[in-house]
């Protein structure tokens, strides 16, 4: 039975712009992300009955509960900064959704964008390496589906499953004095910086590592980018230097096009090899 390296667990969504209607959610981000660097990629997920992927997921395994409506936010941008409408929610992602010969699969990454995911689903892969980006956990919204930041702070309990969390200085901007509990319970934390780069707080002290300078046309994603290339690195060496070098650079890629179409230049070898291995040596 088939079992893929790298499993996302979160909505894939609908994602309306001014002008055009995208496929989005983390973990379409995560996975695309995972193939692109010669890992077989899984999603468990829902959605609603008429959603099509448009092909883009053909190389995915999916696994999905059928829901009245797709996930769909409405995304606006100004200088840099994301506004959110949320429009509908697809019904939660449960235990009885994951296959039993899934439970090892070596990478998970947890990924909830509406608050989706069971909280049974945190036990699940005793011996997986867990990576979780809670920015769906960080956010609410009100009657019109307007989103704004809401602190979350879950038992340690929950947290003792996670061995990497990853999320955002615009998750925590208004609470910023979380990151001192999520680092007494999870032993490798990393704030996204965007452009900036991104801090990874392991053992007490905290560590910078700069982004890689490129033409941005789109944002969306690149944490979900990084994530994945942060926990596939980390898995392969055990180094979580080369792991926070290596995510950024490949995040950079994400930006450089619209939505999900700039993880397709992720793949390597490319022309960018020789600029990749001065990444993972540190010579940058």
């Amino acid at each position: 039975m088939f079992k893929p390296d790298f499993l996302a667990i979160g909505h894939i969504t609908t994602d309306l712009y001014p002008e055009e209607q995208m496929i989005g959610g983390s973990a379409v981000y995560s996975a695309l992300t995972s193939f692109h660097l010669g890992y077989s990629a899984g999603i468990i997920t829902s959605f609603g009955t008429g959603f099509s992927g448009d092909g883009v997921l053909n190389n995915i395994e999916v696994l999905y509960s059928i829901s009245r409506f797709t996930t769909t936010f409405c995304n606006t941008y100004e200088e840099g900064k994301r506004s959110q409408i949320v429009r509908h929610v697809a019904k939660k992602i449960r235990v009885e959704q994951i296959p039993q010969h899934w439970k090892d699969i070596p990478m998970v990454h947890i990924c909830p964008v509406v608050n989706e995911i069971e909280k049974n689903i945190f036990y699940q892969f005793p011996h997986s390496l867990i990576c979780l980006t809670p920015q769906g956990l960080m956010r609410k919204w009100d009657k019109e589906g307007r989103v704004s930041a809401q602190r979350w702070l879950p038992p340690k309990e929950i947290l003792s499953n996670v061995d990497i969390l990853i999320f955002s200085e615009e998750d925590i901007k208004p609470f910023p004095d979380v990151i001192d509990y999520y680092k007494s319970a999870i032993k490798i934390v990393i704030l996204t910086l965007g452009r900036k780069g991104s801090i990874l707080y392991r053992k007490d002290k905290e560590y910078y590592f700069p982004a890689f300078p490129v033409k941005e046309k789109d944002p969306t994603g690149a944490g979900d980018v990084f994530a994945a290339a942060f926990t596939i690195k980390y898995y392969e060496t055990e180094d979580y230097f080369t792991a926070a070098r290596f995510a950024n650079y490949v995040a950079s890629f994400a930006v450089t096009e619209k939505s999900i179409q700039g993880i397709s230049k992720i793949n390597f070898p490319h022309k960018r090899v020789e600029s990749c291995k001065k990444v993972l040596t540190g010579k940058i």
